[in-house]
């Protein structure tokens, strides 16, 4: 492929740029991280926040468009983050998947430190498998293929993965719907964390953790988080000068 895509021509720039400083604003991204969103009239492309934008700050001229099958950025100019790897394995294994953030978020991390399983405890949190979600087991930073394969190995079929000392990965149908479960995951470990230092939690599972997904997903769920974390992040300011 070929072609140059203008981010401040689409509607990707203002997405992702907007899906980031949101991540940033509810403290589950810091400095590092990244989101990205497969292209609705090409699967074959993501965008992404490039390498040196900002996470605070950026906007739509700071996102580039990534080819998937020649596993390089379309055009020139900033190169997406050394982790785009990612990305690149996730769309390629998962055609259903629309939407993917990693980030570092640090109740996600702590209990990774201390070999604990992050579990479903929150009804927000029910996407989390019953049994926990998956491990890769490297702190390693995802920067080649072969890492990117073993974390989409450890992924497998499900909605979350845990990078053991290093952060998560989530992904959605949009890069709306992964941001709301990257904040959610967060929020889910941090009152496990907090469980966890008076006693020993009570998971949700069986058909309590099905009923939990069925009232917390779907479509209308994932709108009213994302638009409620949105609106926190502008009255906040985080979304100065996109507005």
């Amino acid at each position: 492929m070929t072609q140059t895509l203008d981010p401040a021509s689409t509607k990707y720039g203002d997405l992702i740029a907007r899906a980031v400083r949101i991540c940033n604003a509810a403290l589950v991204m810091d400095r590092n991280g990244h989101v990205s969103q497969r292209d609705e009239n090409d699967p074959n492309v993501f965008w992404i926040n490039n390498r040196h934008a900002s996470r605070s700050s950026l906007t739509a001229e700071d996102i580039v468009p990534f080819d998937i099958a020649a596993g390089r950025r379309i055009g020139e100019g900033i190169e997406p983050p050394s982790e785009w790897h990612i990305h690149r394995e996730i769309y390629r294994r998962r055609p259903e998947v629309g939407g993917i953030v990693h980030s570092h978020p640090p109740f996600i991390f702590a209990l990774s430190a201390i070999g604990q399983k992050l579990r479903p405890l929150t009804p927000a949190g029910g996407f989390i498998p019953e049994a926990g979600a998956p491990l890769f087991d490297s702190a390693v930073l995802i920067n080649t293929e072969t890492r990117g394969k073993g974390m989409a190995d450890a992924m497998g079929a499900e909605l979350i993965v845990v990078l053991r000392q290093h952060g998560t990965i989530v992904i959605g149908g949009s890069a709306e719907e992964a941001v709301v479960r990257m904040i959610n995951a967060e929020e889910n470990a941090h009152a496990q964390h907090q469980a966890l230092q008076i006693g020993t939690p009570t998971y949700f599972a069986g058909e309590e953790l099905k009923v939990m997904r069925s009232e917390q997903g779907g479509p209308h769920g994932n709108r009213k988080s994302y638009h409620y974390w949105e609106e926190t992040a502008r009255k906040m300011g985080a979304l100065d000068g996109l507005d």
